[in-house]
Protein backbone atom coordinates (compact mmCIF):
# COMPACT_ATOMS: atom_id res chain seq x y z
CA UNK A 1 0.00 0.00 0.00
CA UNK A 2 1.29 3.74 -0.65
CA UNK A 3 2.17 5.71 2.10
CA UNK A 4 3.33 9.26 2.66
CA UNK A 5 6.30 9.99 4.60
CA UNK A 6 8.18 12.87 6.10
CA UNK A 7 11.98 12.42 6.45
CA UNK A 8 13.97 15.02 8.23
CA UNK A 9 17.60 15.09 7.54
CA UNK A 10 16.70 13.94 4.23
CA UNK A 11 20.04 15.74 2.88
CA UNK A 12 22.32 13.72 5.15
CA UNK A 13 24.02 10.14 4.86
CA UNK A 14 21.23 8.03 6.55
CA UNK A 15 18.14 10.29 5.13
CA UNK A 16 19.09 10.46 1.92
CA UNK A 17 18.91 6.75 1.59
CA UNK A 18 16.10 6.25 3.80
CA UNK A 19 14.61 8.68 1.24
CA UNK A 20 16.19 6.45 -1.65
CA UNK A 21 14.54 3.54 -0.15
CA UNK A 22 11.29 4.74 0.44
CA UNK A 23 10.71 5.83 -3.14
CA UNK A 24 11.76 2.66 -4.44
CA UNK A 25 9.24 1.09 -2.45
CA UNK A 26 7.07 3.37 -3.92
CA UNK A 27 6.22 5.37 -1.23
CA UNK A 28 5.48 9.44 -1.23
CA UNK A 29 7.89 10.90 0.62
CA UNK A 30 8.34 14.80 1.62
CA UNK A 31 12.13 15.66 2.06
CA UNK A 32 12.97 18.22 4.87
CA UNK A 33 16.39 19.64 4.28
CA UNK A 34 18.11 22.86 5.37
CA UNK A 35 17.67 26.18 2.73
CA UNK A 36 21.71 25.67 1.63
CA UNK A 37 21.36 21.83 1.39
CA UNK A 38 17.91 22.45 -0.83
CA UNK A 39 19.64 23.60 -3.96
CA UNK A 40 18.42 21.41 -6.77
CA UNK A 41 17.23 18.73 -3.75
CA UNK A 42 15.53 17.01 -6.44
CA UNK A 43 18.13 16.06 -8.53
CA UNK A 44 20.80 14.64 -5.52
CA UNK A 45 18.10 12.73 -4.10
CA UNK A 46 15.28 11.94 -6.57
CA UNK A 47 13.13 13.62 -8.62
CA UNK A 48 9.95 14.41 -8.17
CA UNK A 49 10.24 14.39 -4.08
CA UNK A 50 8.65 16.91 -1.80
CA UNK A 51 11.04 18.95 -0.56
CA UNK A 52 10.30 21.64 2.22
CA UNK A 53 12.90 23.78 4.00
CA UNK A 54 13.63 23.80 7.73
CA UNK A 55 16.59 25.62 8.91
CA UNK A 56 16.11 24.78 12.03
CA UNK A 57 14.13 22.20 13.77
CA UNK A 58 14.53 24.13 17.29
CA UNK A 59 12.39 26.87 15.49
CA UNK A 60 8.49 26.11 16.04
CA UNK A 61 7.23 28.02 13.48
CA UNK A 62 9.19 26.45 11.15
CA UNK A 63 7.73 23.30 12.14
CA UNK A 64 4.15 24.52 12.18
CA UNK A 65 4.55 25.78 8.36
CA UNK A 66 4.14 21.94 7.43
CA UNK A 67 1.37 21.14 9.98
CA UNK A 68 -1.20 21.55 7.88
CA UNK A 69 0.03 20.68 4.45
CA UNK A 70 -0.04 16.66 4.69
CA UNK A 71 -1.57 13.74 6.15
CA UNK A 72 1.48 11.46 6.87
CA UNK A 73 1.61 7.63 7.34
CA UNK A 74 4.87 8.04 9.44
CA UNK A 75 7.95 10.47 10.64
CA UNK A 76 11.79 9.63 10.42
CA UNK A 77 13.24 11.88 12.24
CA UNK A 78 17.47 11.43 10.98
CA UNK A 79 18.55 14.87 12.03
CA UNK A 80 22.42 15.58 12.44
CA UNK A 81 25.31 17.52 12.05
CA UNK A 82 28.33 17.02 10.77
CA UNK A 83 31.38 19.77 11.29
CA UNK A 84 33.90 20.44 8.78
CA UNK A 85 36.35 18.28 10.30
CA UNK A 86 33.58 15.75 11.01
CA UNK A 87 34.06 13.27 14.28
CA UNK A 88 37.71 14.89 14.89
CA UNK A 89 36.07 18.44 15.81
CA UNK A 90 32.71 16.82 16.81
CA UNK A 91 35.24 15.16 19.81
CA UNK A 92 38.01 17.26 20.22
CA UNK A 93 36.92 19.40 23.39
CA UNK A 94 36.74 18.20 26.95
CA UNK A 95 34.17 19.42 28.96
CA UNK A 96 36.10 22.10 30.43
CA UNK A 97 36.81 23.47 27.02
CA UNK A 98 33.50 22.92 25.31
CA UNK A 99 32.37 25.52 23.87
CA UNK A 100 28.73 26.54 24.81
CA UNK A 101 27.50 26.64 21.30
CA UNK A 102 28.62 23.02 20.47
CA UNK A 103 25.82 22.35 23.35
CA UNK A 104 22.95 24.11 22.66
CA UNK A 105 23.66 22.77 18.96
CA UNK A 106 22.64 19.47 19.92
CA UNK A 107 20.17 20.22 22.59
CA UNK A 108 18.28 21.66 19.81
CA UNK A 109 18.28 19.16 17.45
CA UNK A 110 18.27 16.12 19.60
CA UNK A 111 15.75 17.35 22.30
CA UNK A 112 13.34 20.61 21.33
CA UNK A 113 13.60 19.40 17.63
CA UNK A 114 12.67 16.14 18.66
CA UNK A 115 9.73 17.57 20.81
CA UNK A 116 8.82 20.10 18.03
CA UNK A 117 8.44 17.50 15.49
CA UNK A 118 6.44 15.05 17.76
CA UNK A 119 3.95 17.95 19.27
CA UNK A 120 3.51 20.00 15.80
CA UNK A 121 3.23 17.47 13.46
CA UNK A 122 1.22 14.29 16.03
CA UNK A 123 -2.29 15.90 14.63
CA UNK A 124 -1.59 15.45 11.33
CA UNK A 125 0.01 11.61 11.79
CA UNK A 126 -2.77 9.26 10.80
CA UNK A 127 -3.93 6.79 13.35
CA UNK A 128 -2.10 4.19 13.43
CA UNK A 129 1.09 6.26 12.01
CA UNK A 130 4.69 5.97 13.44
CA UNK A 131 7.29 8.31 14.12
CA UNK A 132 10.87 6.76 14.14
CA UNK A 133 13.63 8.60 15.95
CA UNK A 134 17.08 7.58 14.82
CA UNK A 135 19.22 7.85 18.33
CA UNK A 136 22.35 6.54 19.09
CA UNK A 137 23.82 3.86 20.73
CA UNK A 138 26.90 5.94 22.69
CA UNK A 139 25.11 5.49 26.04
CA UNK A 140 25.90 2.01 26.22
CA UNK A 141 29.88 2.99 26.51
CA UNK A 142 28.98 4.78 29.75
CA UNK A 143 32.70 4.35 31.46
CA UNK A 144 33.96 3.15 28.48
CA UNK A 145 35.08 5.80 26.33
CA UNK A 146 38.64 6.21 24.51
CA UNK A 147 40.84 8.60 26.14
CA UNK A 148 40.39 10.17 22.81
CA UNK A 149 36.63 10.42 22.58
CA UNK A 150 35.24 13.37 24.49
CA UNK A 151 31.49 13.05 23.53
CA UNK A 152 29.81 13.20 27.12
CA UNK A 153 28.10 15.83 26.24
CA UNK A 154 26.56 14.63 23.28
CA UNK A 155 25.81 11.47 24.88
CA UNK A 156 24.18 13.38 27.55
CA UNK A 157 21.84 14.93 25.30
CA UNK A 158 20.92 11.33 23.78
CA UNK A 159 20.09 10.17 26.87
CA UNK A 160 17.90 13.09 27.71
CA UNK A 161 16.69 12.55 23.71
CA UNK A 162 16.21 9.07 24.91
CA UNK A 163 13.50 9.47 27.83
CA UNK A 164 11.64 12.16 25.91
CA UNK A 165 10.83 9.06 23.47
CA UNK A 166 9.92 7.20 26.49
CA UNK A 167 7.54 9.83 27.28
CA UNK A 168 6.59 9.84 24.02
CA UNK A 169 5.23 6.58 23.92
CA UNK A 170 3.31 6.96 27.03
CA UNK A 171 1.16 10.17 25.74
CA UNK A 172 -2.21 9.43 26.30
CA UNK A 173 -2.99 10.77 22.41
CA UNK A 174 -0.22 8.23 21.34
CA UNK A 175 -1.93 5.37 23.18
CA UNK A 176 -5.78 6.49 22.61
CA UNK A 177 -4.52 6.67 18.82
CA UNK A 178 -2.29 3.98 18.74
CA UNK A 179 0.36 5.79 16.85
CA UNK A 180 4.01 3.40 17.16
CA UNK A 181 6.79 5.68 18.65
CA UNK A 182 10.31 3.78 17.03
CA UNK A 183 13.57 4.02 18.16
CA UNK A 184 16.79 3.17 16.07
CA UNK A 185 19.94 3.60 18.15
CA UNK A 186 23.12 2.87 15.81
CA UNK A 187 26.83 2.80 16.76
CA UNK A 188 29.00 4.44 14.70
CA UNK A 189 27.78 4.36 11.18
CA UNK A 190 30.11 4.66 8.46
CA UNK A 191 30.08 7.96 6.85
CA UNK A 192 31.96 11.19 5.89
CA UNK A 193 31.45 11.64 9.77
CA UNK A 194 34.25 9.48 10.40
CA UNK A 195 36.23 9.77 7.06
CA UNK A 196 39.38 11.30 9.65
CA UNK A 197 40.88 9.76 12.32
CA UNK A 198 41.00 8.12 14.96
CA UNK A 199 38.06 6.33 13.70
CA UNK A 200 36.08 4.17 15.99
CA UNK A 201 36.93 1.15 16.53
CA UNK A 202 33.33 -0.55 14.31
CA UNK A 203 31.67 0.87 12.03
CA UNK A 204 28.03 -0.03 10.51
CA UNK A 205 26.96 0.39 7.21
CA UNK A 206 24.70 2.95 6.20
CA UNK A 207 22.11 0.15 4.48
CA UNK A 208 22.13 -1.64 7.72
CA UNK A 209 20.50 1.13 9.64
CA UNK A 210 17.87 2.06 6.52
CA UNK A 211 17.28 -1.61 6.92
CA UNK A 212 15.66 -1.43 10.23
CA UNK A 213 14.01 1.95 9.52
CA UNK A 214 12.19 0.03 6.55
CA UNK A 215 11.17 -2.77 9.17
CA UNK A 216 10.45 -0.42 11.70
CA UNK A 217 7.99 1.12 9.72
CA UNK A 218 6.67 -2.02 8.55
CA UNK A 219 6.10 -3.04 11.90
CA UNK A 220 2.50 -3.41 13.86
CA UNK A 221 4.66 -3.57 17.23
CA UNK A 222 6.86 -0.53 18.93
CA UNK A 223 10.94 -1.33 18.09
CA UNK A 224 13.22 -0.26 19.82
CA UNK A 225 16.80 -1.44 18.67
CA UNK A 226 19.99 -1.02 19.40
CA UNK A 227 22.63 -1.44 16.91
CA UNK A 228 26.13 -2.56 18.15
Amino acid sequence: MKKTYLVFGAAGSIGKKVVYRLINDDHNVIASVKAHRGVGIETTILEGVNVVLVDNVADREMIEGISNRYKLDGIIYAVGHCPPGGFTDATKYPLSQLPLQNYKDEIDMHQIGALNVFQCLLPILKDGGCFVFISSAITRLKGQFPPFLQAYHYASVISAEDWLVDGMRHDPTVIERKIKIHRIAPISVDTPFHSGVPKPPKMLAVDEVVDEIARALKSEDVVDKMML
